[in-house]
């Protein structure tokens, strides 16, 4: 798989570990219409709870992330699973999204799952 592609989606995914996870905009821009997540405590969200939910946040410790991956799917549509933790090596869990081209040729986020890591707290 293309590794400037691999580098363009960990930065749009990793947008949304800092402070753009309270810009509207940028969420409805990058958040797919039929977006779905299952969060890492296994509850389903749609796009205008995820948004809703992150335009809320007050505090959010800083999240870090590695071993980047991407899985091709088909024409247009990729995965791409991580790991994320917080600072302190607390909350570690496996992630994987679904990301979409669209025909603005502009990739869109259309599923996320987080799951936690065996043995994490």
């Amino acid at each position: 798989m293309n590794a400037m592609l691999l580098e363009k989606l960990k930065a749009l995914e990793c947008s949304l570990h800092d402070a753009r996870r309270n810009d509207r905009e940028w969420l409805e821009r990058l958040l797919h219409p039929d977006f779905r997540e299952i969060t890492r405590s296994g509850v389903r969200v749609d796009r205008a709870e995820t948004i809703a939910s992150l335009l809320s946040e007050k505090t959010t410790p800083p999240v870090l992330s590695s071993d980047f991956e991407l899985t091709p799917v088909g024409e247009g549509c990729v995965i791409l699973h991580y790991r994320t933790f917080h600072v302190d090596g607390s909350r570690e869990a496996l992630r994987s999204s679904c990301w979409l081209l669209s025909e603005e040729d502009r990739w869109t986020l259309v599923f996320h799952q987080g799951t936690p890591a065996a043995g994490a707290v």
